[in-house]
């Protein structure tokens, strides 16, 4: 059977059109089952558990549908088949790998790395994480949201630019330190993107089992605004090494100071002070 989950909120509310279209198209061949994510609150993993591994769950709506989902599920094992058909306002798994209609992601939702925070919440995160300007961003992103004001990523970014005081990061990534000051963008990613189609690690590729960071550090911000356009293209890989720093690992620590704003999948959480990646 074929279970459709969307979130009536994605996309202010393009998910339900498309929720109803693809139950439509599945019911001429399959028994399929549409249900409204936010009516599950507080019940995920119970109907997780309620699926066999004979049935298919569809994600509808965009990355942060999927986090949100995964991450009330956590730490249960997935046995089902999953597809996302994306629908969101980003929608960067689906841009890795060039996918406008219904695709499978089941081998990636349980392979996801482990996040925790302070030492205490843990998560799944499908696409990244990152702190400074883009954790920013996406705390001026989710409060639009929720008063219906619609602005690019990249509008909001160059104003965050204006205000932003670049931090201290500390850093150990499989047992090698780093250390950065003046710190403007750490991303650390699965994929190639974040920010709806900025590619900020164009050299990712999500089954390699390795996490792509990124930091750009110690660079004056009249020369940040005028590189910052690259990111689309991903040639801020030609910038100097000093000013833009690329990592691979798998175990990832971090101890950020003077900023404490943390973006995963677009989702905030504030108050943070340690940062530890398992992949």
């Amino acid at each position: 059977m074929f279970y459709i989950l969307f979130n009536s909120k994605s996309n202010h509310g393009k998910a339900i059109k498309k929720a109803i279209m693809l139950e439509k198209k599945l019911s001429k061949k399959n028994i399929c089952k549409r249900i409204n994510l936010l009516e599950l609150a507080g019940k995920e993993k119970e109907f997780s558990k309620s699926l066999s591994k004979e049935d298919s769950l569809v994600l509808v709506g965009g990355d942060g549908t999927i986090h949100q989902f995964l991450n009330h599920i956590y730490p249960l094992e997935i046995q089902y088949r999953v597809f996302i058909l994306a629908s969101g306002r980003g929608n960067d798994l689906s841009r890795d790998y060039k996918k406008k209609k219904m695709f499978e992601i089941t081998h990636l939702v349980n392979a996801l790395p482990i996040l925790k925070i302070n030492e205490i919440d843990s998560y799944r995160f499908i696409n990244g994480i990152g702190m400074g300007v883009d954790s920013c961003v996406c705390d001026e992103q989710n409060r639009n949201g929720n008063t219906g004001v619609k602005e690019s990523y990249f509008k909001i970014a160059l104003r965050v630019f204006k205000t932003f005081v670049p931090y201290t990061l500390d850093m150990v990534v499989d047992d090698k330190p780093y250390h950065f000051d003046k710190v403007w963008f750490f991303v650390c990613n699965n994929g190639r993107y974040f920010g709806g189609g900025m590619k900020i690690t164009p050299k990712a590729v999500r089954e390699d089992n390795v996490l792509d960071i990124c930091v750009v550090h110690n660079i004056r911000l009249r020369t940040l605004l005028f590189i910052f356009p690259l990111v689309f293209l991903g040639l801020h890989t030609k910038i100097r090494k000093k000013n833009v720093t690329f990592i691979k690992g798998k175990n990832i620590k971090i101890e950020p100071k003077g900023c404490s704003i943390l973006q995963k999948d677009g989702e905030v959480s504030y108050d943070v002070s340690k940062i530890e990646i398992n992949r």
